[in-house]
């Protein structure tokens, strides 16, 4: 798993989204049935932002505000990165390091084709190494 194609085609495609005017309760209702970290905010079919477990903590509950009133567009993160899918693991790492993220829509197009995490990203170089050795092994075995 070298790109991120690599890394969608391995799991399922579903993108998990919500739009602006849906509540901050909503989206932590969708990430703890999801048992993941963000969602998409999307109109339609464009990307307006990201709502992440750091935004709930850092925009929500240490501000004092409610998670049932608070509108996702007032809270999102609307500054994004985002990645094509033939960019390289190595590469969206060095994005995601550089801009303290842990997630990374993927756009092909002017489409949302997926989502990303640094999960995903440490799993897809521990199996490239894990490769790599098998391979030396093999070598070394003749």
């Amino acid at each position: 798993m070298n790109t991120v194609a690599d890394i969608l085609a391995a799991r399922p495609a579903k993108i998990e989204s919500l739009p602006p005017t849906a509540t901050v309760r909503e989206a932590l209702q969708r990430m703890a049935e999801r048992e993941i970290g963000s969602v998409l905010i999307m109109q339609g079919d464009a990307l307006l932002g990201i709502f992440t477990e750091r935004d709930y903590a850092r925009k929500i509950a240490l501000k004092g505000l409610s998670s049932t009133d608070a509108l996702l567009a007032d809270v999102m993160t609307a500054r994004l990165y985002v990645v094509g899918p033939r960019q390289t693991v190595q590469e969206c790492l060095g994005i995601m390091t550089q801009g303290k993220l842990r997630h990374l829509p993927v756009v092909e197009g002017g489409q949302v084709i997926g989502l990303i995490s640094i999960g995903d990203l440490v799993n897809a170089q521990l199996a490239q190494q894990r490769f790599l050795i098998e391979q030396m092994e093999s070598y070394i075995r003749g």
